[in-house]
């Protein structure tokens, strides 16, 4: 930004060292780091160095200092800069600090988006986060995980690199099938309501209950997702039309907190692949099948040599069906066929840490120590209500995303208004909009 300004300095500096008999050598320069004031330094500690070199007995730091001294005391300084001074064999310049707003102004106007973007990156980085549940609600605990992901995506990119932003849904499991048998046997044909997120929690909450509460329901559960295991045309006509009914909704979540995806994987996407995986681990020697009796595990700390490290990693139930064990490695490996990633990034909770390192080293006792190296778990602290409560899906104690942005935005709202009564009624309503979610995002990150 200022690269004429700093060839002015060069300039002056190697005329007054010519002036002065000093040699001329190459001169570096480096940012001054922030305290109170931006500025450029240069050192003349390789000029003292080559008077040593030439035969003249100097002390290069005290001699270095002397230079310094001398070409402050002759250079004028350029309109773009403040003041300077000589401290330790350095020259640093600081920068006038209105001139340096405006010009900083300036390149934004000129700028505009690409404005402080690197091209220095040059990494294919993808970043795993959002993941949420098909048939649940979208509450605010989601919401960290979506804005702090966003976040780093837009920061790796601004660095240069090639960011693969990724989503991965649960569409699949048993909390599917108890939604499924909820809405069968009390919904039957009833259409999603205006605010969809809710409709599809408070079901999946009323599918909760009556499984919990009612021992002849689970069973029925049971039933159900055998013949979805099976195939059945009816129950997987339903789920498709109601996984779709969820989609929706996460792409109306999405669209306003302005994020985007370049890749959706799907965890019914890598079920059948992961359960082939499990059988060539179990064949390898890799995975020990406990069944019928217990599961089939891979007995990390027993192939390690490691004690309470990394524990055992179970990878099928006994009656064969999956888990996200199953799937998330199945997954990583269809990550890295699909892309040749130099990072893979897991923007999970804290909770998963034992987890993920768990997948990570099973990859590498699989053979796949490079493709686990690469892979990295970004954590963060999980979402609570008052009193330390933590948020359920299940038993409906969540905070669904619309309703912190409603109340977000009446509050904005009134302050607009208070503030700017001359303002329009539309233009109130956009702004309070955009300072309601702009407050949540920051409030999200900063914590």
């Amino acid at each position: 930004m200022f690269e004429a300004e700093q060839k002015e300095l060069q300039s002056s500096i190697e005329t007054i060292c010519k002036e002065n008999a000093l040699p001329v050598v190459a001169t570096s320069w480096a940012t001054i780091p922030f305290h109170g004031g931006w500025g450029l330094s240069t050192s003349f500690f390789s000029m003292a160095a080559e008077e040593a070199r030439s035969g003249k007995k100097v002390n290069v730091a005290q001699r270095a200092q002397e230079i310094a001294l001398l070409v402050a005391e002759h250079l004028v300084l350029p309109r773009a800069f403040g003041r300077m001074e000589a401290v330790r064999g350095y020259l640093n310049f600081y920068f006038n600090t209105a001139i340096f707003t405006s010009k900083v102004l300036q390149e934004i106007v000129q700028q505009g988006d690409t404005f402080g973007r690197s091209k220095t990156g040059g990494e294919k980085v993808m970043v795993e986060f959002s993941q949420p549940n098909t048939h649940k609600s979208f509450h605010v605990g989601h919401l960290r995980n979506v804005i702090l992901g966003d976040a780093v995506c837009n920061l790796l990119a601004w660095a240069g690199n090639d960011v693969v932003r990724t989503n991965y849904i649960g569409d699949i499991g048993l909390h599917v099938i108890k939604w499924l048998w909820c809405y069968m046997h009390h919904h039957q044909d009833e259409l999603p309501a205006e605010d969809k997120i809710r409709w599809l929690g408070d079901i999946y909450a009323e599918a909760a209950r009556c499984f919990d509460d009612d021992p002849t329901v689970e069973p029925q559960v049971r039933e159900l997702f055998t013949r979805w295991h099976q195939g059945d045309p009816e129950i997987v006509a339903l789920w498709e039309k109601t996984r779709q009914w969820s989609l929706d909704a996460f792409s109306d979540v999405y669209e306003m907190l302005g994020v985007k995806f370049d890749r959706i994987y799907f965890e019914s996407e890598v079920e059948h692949s992961g359960i082939d995986m499990v059988n060539d681990l179990i064949a390898s020697g890799l995975a020990r099948d406990e069944r019928p009796e217990n599961s089939v595990i891979i007995p990390l700390d027993e192939l390690l040599g490691t004690k309470e490290e990394y524990r055992v990693l179970v990878i099928l139930r006994s009656d064969g069906t999956s888990l996200y064990s199953t799937k998330d490695l199945s997954l990583a490996l269809k990550k890295f066929a699909e892309f040749d990633l130099d990072r893979s990034i897991y923007v999970i909770d804290v909770r998963q840490s034992l987890y993920l390192r768990q997948i990570f080293k099973t990859l590498e006792v699989m053979g796949q120590k490079e493709m686990a190296d690469k892979c990295q778990h970004l954590s963060y602290e999980i979402v609570n209500l008052p009193g330390n409560v933590t948020m359920a899906s299940r038993e409906g104690t969540v905070v669904l995303l619309e309703d912190l942005v409603r109340e977000a935005t009446e509050r904005a709202y009134l302050i607009v208004a208070d503030k700017n009564p001359e303002l329009e009624e539309a233009a109130r309503q956009e702004i309070a909009k955009a300072v309601a979610l702009g407050s949540i995002k920051y409030t999200m990150l900063s914590k």
